[in-house]
């Protein structure tokens, strides 16, 4: 708590008096109330940008594969079934970090994970750029996947925490955007640098992450809504002062902490209730969702400036700048979903933004003859589309279940992103030496449409309410 308590302490004095308007004794209710009295502020920027770091280069790490593959594939003559694997293998690690890190946020707190998963990604990736040999760079893709699958599902759940019911859609995806992001300069920069300084160049930019293992737990508090529910009051106030001191203003008096306190009452959630009678329903919408996020994501994105390359027979230059195009699109449509999320709801966003994901992907199999430029046309339409289906689901799982089980609930719908990208890939390594390739947008089509009917009939709509409000 020494960390937490330097950050208080370098409060202004209307920090301190915004402080003091806490009202009331300690309790969880207090807690909650006053996270939903409390307006964006420094910290928040500040835990947002911190932790966005470590999700942007997430999204940076891994996709870095996509850019420099079609050089690997020459420098180590990797062969069809081998350029599978190393697409998909990482993912193996990715699914164990997904459920491994929200179990270590669940018992030691969402800071220390996050700071460990970033530290494995960052050592990870700058190893990855020595690897002699495609076994040990394999090898380091796996470990790395550890970081890469624990980060986010753990860093969604802090954000999600901290923030108060009114616009939590909006400041969520806000931050979560820089996902996207990392994805798009992660095409954009492997498309600039890759054909001048080599493959390697993208992984040791990728070793940023291992700055946040040392600083993250000084910089930001811990969640008062994970500590509070532990049961360590005192420390949920320090941590939430933290928040508090950096108000503008005075901040009003806490409201409704007793109804609040009602609402935390419900029994105390553990990981099997996650497929009880009570919650089945939600985690079966989560569950496709995030599988269907993986089909896509690394069924599509990773092999396209391959396909591109391999298929259309275009240029690297050109087929790296048309993959670099599919992920603007993805942060476009990251964007517009952060704008409109907590107007339209999150189900609609979702269910709409996956119906058009399936379009985009029959008309890319319906002209999968045509030139490589109404091809990439189509495919970057659908990555647009998936994008913010994908990025919702970001704030959506999180919302869907109690603090006690909250990240292995999100963890849990990562692992299902990763056990998808574990398969997916090879539906596309089929396809390229054969002249089917519009077999494979086809099938990569009716994913969405069946995460759509899904989500529809089985998830529950969650904008505006407070998360306690939630639980069942």
């Amino acid at each position: 708590m020494a960390a937490t308590a330097g950050i208080v302490t370098t409060a202004d004095s209307a920090g301190q008096s915004a402080a003091a308007a806490r009202s009331g004794p300690v309790t969880r209710g207090n807690i909650v109330a006053r996270i939903e009295r409390m307006p964006g502020n420094a910290m928040h920027i500040r835990a947002r940008l911190l932790i966005g770091l470590a999700t942007f280069f997430d999204g940076f790490d891994v996709i870095a594969i996509a850019a420099t593959l079609p050089l690997l594939i020459a420098q180590w003559s990797l062969t069809p079934a081998q350029i599978g694997v190393l697409i998909a293998a990482p993912s193996v690690g990715q699914l164990v970090g997904a459920l491994l890190f929200p179990g270590l946020a669940e018992r030691f707190g969402r800071l220390r994970s996050i700071g460990w998963s970033a530290g494995i990604i960052g050592l990870m990736s700058i190893a990855c750029g020595f690897a002699p040999s495609f076994e040990i760079f394999l090898l380091l893709r796996i470990v790395q996947g550890l970081g890469l699958g624990g980060e986010l599902p753990v860093a969604a759940t802090y954000i999600n925490e901290v923030t108060r019911a009114h616009g939590r859609g909006r400041f969520v995806l806000l931050y979560e955007v820089v996902f996207p992001i990392g994805l798009m300069v992660s095409n954009g920069v492997g498309a600039w640098l890759v054909p001048h300084y080599g493959w390697e160049v993208m992984y040791f930019i990728g070793g940023v992450p291992l700055v946040l293992f040392f600083i993250l737990k000084r910089v930001i508090p811990e969640s008062p809504r994970w500590l509070a529910e532990k049961g360590r009051l005192e420390e949920a106030d320090a941590a939430l002062r933290a928040f508090e001191v950096r108000a503008k203003g005075p901040l009003p008096p806490p409201q409704n902490a007793s109804a609040y306190d009602r609402m935390t009452q419900h029994p105390r959630r553990r990981l099997r209730d996650l497929v009880s009678k009570a919650y089945l329903g939600r985690t079966i919408a989560v569950w496709m969702l995030w599988a269907t996020c993986g089909f896509i994501q690394y069924g599509l994105s990773t092999w396209l400036p391959t396909v591109y390359k391999t298929v259309y027979h275009a240029p690297l230059q050109l087929a790296l700048n048309l993959a670099a195009g599919a992920s603007v699109l993805g942060v476009v449509g990251s964007l517009v979903c952060a704008m409109i999320v907590d107007k339209v709801g999150r189900k609609p966003v979702i269910n709409v933004s996956f119906l058009l994901c399936t379009l985009s992907l029959v008309l890319a199999g319906v002209f999968h003859a045509a030139s490589v430029y109404v091809v990439a046309t189509f495919c970057a339409l659908a990555m647009g589309f998936l994008a913010s289906g994908f990025i919702t689901a970001y704030v959506y799982t999180p919302e869907l279940y109690p603090t006690s089980v909250r990240a292995m609930g999100c963890g849990l719908g990562g692992a299902w992103l990763k056990l998808a990208a574990i398969f997916a890939p090879t539906l596309i390594a089929g396809t390229i030496g054969n002249g089917t390739l519009n077999v494979a947008f086809f099938a990569l089509a009716v994913v969405p449409a069946l995460a759509a009917v899904t989500v529809h009939f089985f998830g529950i709509e969650t904008k505006g309410q407070v998360l306690e409000e939630l639980e069942v």
